[in-house]
């Protein structure tokens, strides 16, 4: 009987430590957190001439969270080029892991001052995968959430959006590549500008915007590269979702906070065109009783008329 029960007890602390274990390798992320390592081993072709990203949105830019490019023209064909300054400064972090495969989140603000309300119709990204070629897209997908707060506090509410849809419409290079400073032959790295499909009005406040991106297994990423400017460190407040835990988006070698870019567009909506709409509308009842005033005040003007007559 005691073996029997020996036996019990260490067959359920096998199977806690195996528990524990098995936990603790989920938690870890399978893919590095940043992209700050050596250079990759294939550098893609460089295209002869400059390209044009694709088509833009008819719709206006609302919200611009940064700059991504720096060096402008720099790079082969009269490419952009957006540059880590590692020599420099010591900013070392190309981009931030925005995998959906790893359940990597990236996450933002953006504010919409008082007097008007915004009709967001699309969000632009701009996201690179090491080792793809600037055409076909190595993107698949793109799903996003927009929330009346930061998404690491508990009372904060999605307003659009969720983590299923995929709401990429197309994906083309920026005519953009994300390097090092110190890597000036490096073309591993093409940006693209991903447009994604939105359909919601909000209204004025401070609201967080957090996506992952879906794309080919043959390549590393998707990267979110930073907001790069020129002797500046600290470029924004991104968060990263690493293992289900939100934390700052810092540079690996500065541990400096970065930001990211994206783009918000729509169109703005007229306050006053709203509040005059919705007068018109709540006071529409009350018209249907000017005729009858009308009509009372003509009846009681032609018996004062009569009385004053006779």
């Amino acid at each position: 009987m005691r073996r029997t029960t020996r036996s019990l007890l260490v067959l359920g602390l096998v199977l806690l430590l195996t528990l524990f274990s098995v936990s603790l390798m989920a938690a870890q992320p399978s893919a590095p957190v940043s992209d700050d390592g050596p250079t990759l081993a294939g550098v893609n072709a460089p295209p002869t001439q400059r390209v044009g990203p694709g088509p833009r949105s008819p719709y206006s830019d609302l919200f611009d969270n940064g700059p991504l490019v720096n060096s402008p023209g720099t790079g082969p064909g009269g490419s952009d080029e957006s540059i880590a300054l590692n020599v420099t400064v010591g900013l070392t972090s190309r981009g931030f892991n925005a995998s959906a495969s790893g359940l990597f989140r990236i996450s933002d603000d953006f504010a919409i001052p008082s007097g008007a309300s915004w009709q967001i119709t699309g969000v632009r990204l701009y996201v690179y995968m090491g080792g793809s070629p600037t055409s076909p897209s190595p993107f698949t997908a793109v799903n996003y959430q927009i929330w009346n707060g930061p998404p690491s506090d508990p009372g904060s509410t999605v307003v659009f959006g969720d983590t299923t849809t995929n709401r990429l419409v197309s994906s083309t290079w920026a005519n953009m590549y994300r390097r090092q400073e110190s890597t000036p032959t490096d073309y591993t790295r093409p940006v693209f500008v991903l447009n994604n499909s939105a359909g919601v009005t909000l209204a004025p406040g401070h609201y967080f915007i957090d996506w992952q991106v879906d794309g080919d297994i043959n390549y590393t990423g998707p990267w979110q590269p930073p907001v790069t400017i020129d002797g500046q460190t600290t470029t924004g407040d991104a968060q990263q979702m690493v293992s289900g835990v939100w934390q700052p988006v810092v540079d690996a070698g500065l541990q400096t906070p970065l930001g990211a870019p994206f783009v918000i567009e729509g169109t703005v909506v007229n306050p006053t065109a709203v509040e005059l709409s919705s007068l018109r509308t709540d006071s529409t009842p009350s018209l249907s009783w000017l005729p009858l005033t009308i009509l009372a005040l003509l009846a009681a003007g032609l018996t004062l008329r009569r009385r004053l007559v006779r």
